[in-house]
């Protein structure tokens, strides 16, 4: 039987962005993660009541639209709640958090800032009287230094390869060089993703997500498997959530499970 495995994907773009409404559901949950994790460890399992809230009356309330004063001043005290976010911020932002904004206001109070590849990483906010944000990412950039060092390492010691050229993680030139579609037509992957089980009965998918990722939010994941037809059936579609971030393999509990999941799915 063939299978797929996917780590940490967004399959659309489109929704995470502009005026969708969308964005604000898929990331809810992994906002309220955040905020639950600093007073213990946490579960996929322990945010039903926010997943559930997020695709019911979270989403209702949006819809209603700003105009609706009571439906806004509802959404604005409960993502407060939720998310630990100052309330007289959550209602001047009528309770829409894109994630940078997020990232600022969740550890304001003490002049931090989360991560964006994993949330749950606090940093001092370089700029904690500016009005804007102007900080980079304490859960990657740190990371940088020593993961270049231990890639070129186990390249020219471990592996005796040395290619010309340096080596560069998370190389600046090739994300700029990105092609993210323009217009009305960003890039997406669910179109394919849809044709690819259609067309190949016994393959089945597995996609792993970091609980604490705000690059690429599980929910949102969730949201567009959620849409497939029927043959995409629990059987054959899967998706797991652990404790981490964008790269959830970095903590070792995460890393065997999700181990043996994709050990499982092979079999």
């Amino acid at each position: 039987m063939n299978g797929l495995i996917l780590v940490s994907p967004l399959f659309d773009f489109r929704e995470y962005g502009g005026s969708s409404l969308l964005q604000y559901v898929a990331s809810l949950p992994t906002m309220a993660a955040v905020a639950r994790q600093a007073k213990g460890a946490v579960t996929r399992t322990d945010l039903a009541d926010v997943e559930a809230y997020a695709r019911g009356e979270f989403l209702a309330d949006l819809v209603k639209g700003q105009a609706d004063s009571q439906a806004t001043t509802r959404l604005a005290d409960r993502v407060a709640a939720l998310t630990g976010v100052d309330p007289a911020t959550s209602r001047r932002l009528a309770g829409r958090f894109d994630v940078s904004e997020f990232r600022r206001e969740y550890g304001r109070r003490d002049g931090k800032i989360t991560g964006r590849y994993d949330a749950s990483v606090l940093g001092l906010d370089p700029n904690p009287d500016s009005s804007s944000s102007h900080f980079d990412d304490p859960s990657g950039d740190p990371l940088i230094a020593p993961l270049t060092s231990a890639v070129v390492d186990l390249t020219t010691r471990t592996l005796n390869w040395r290619p010309d050229g340096a080596y560069h993680l998370l190389n600046g030139s090739v994300g700029r060089a990105w092609d993210f579609g323009r217009g009305t037509n960003p890039p997406q992957s669910i179109s394919q993703l849809r044709e690819i089980l259609a067309f190949d009965p016994k393959l089945r998918l597995l996609v792993g997500h970091g609980l604490f990722d705000l690059a690429t939010p599980y929910f949102g994941s969730q949201i567009q498997l959620d849409q497939l037809p029927a043959y995409a059936s629990p059987e054959r579609v899967k998706l797991v959530v652990y404790p981490g971030g964008h790269m959830f393999y970095f903590r070792q509990p995460s890393r065997q499970a999700f181990r043996s999941e994709a050990e499982t799915l092979m079999k």
